[in-house]
């Protein structure tokens, strides 16, 4: 049996949408060849593309190195096998889809995940649900009532 909630689930009326993206290096590439090329050539036409600056709320990459892995795996838990992490932030899937489509950001990005990543890319669509933290630091009894 099920225990008791203490109170709903989230809604799923989130700030924004996120887009999260799981990749893989490719295999005759460093890591730090895979960060260097991601942080810097990739990122390059996004940036210059009106509609990605103008549609994202926020970009985060996530750059996962072997170090990394190694503390994960003293959790005792399965360590997930991706090099990196991209978060995207968007007002709605919508707004996600008119920077997907864009006919110049994928004229300017054409082909180049080839030189750097596998593909396929696994995606996953969510909303964030912070829980504690934010733009200012709070103590904890101020975030949440449950405390």
């Amino acid at each position: 049996m099920p225990l008791p909630l203490q109170g709903p689930a989230p809604s799923g009326a989130g700030k924004y949408v996120k887009i999260t993206m799981f990749i893989k290096k490719l295999p005759d590439v460093s890591q730090e060849y895979f960060s260097a090329y991601w942080a810097n050539n990739h990122v390059a036409p996004a940036l210059r593309s009106k509609t990605f600056r103008e549609k994202v709320r926020r970009y985060n990459q996530q750059h996962i190195t072997a170090e990394n892995r190694k503390q994960a795996a003293t959790f005792g838990l399965p360590v997930l096998d991706y090099d990196g992490v991209a978060e995207f932030w968007v007002d709605s899937l919508d707004d996600w889809i008119s920077v997907a489509t864009d006919p110049d950001l994928a004229a300017a990005a054409d082909g180049d995940d080839k030189n750097f990543m596998v593909q396929p890319v696994h995606v996953m669509v969510s909303f964030d649900h912070l829980v504690l933290g934010g733009d200012e630091w709070k103590p904890h009894d101020e975030v949440d009532s449950r405390l």
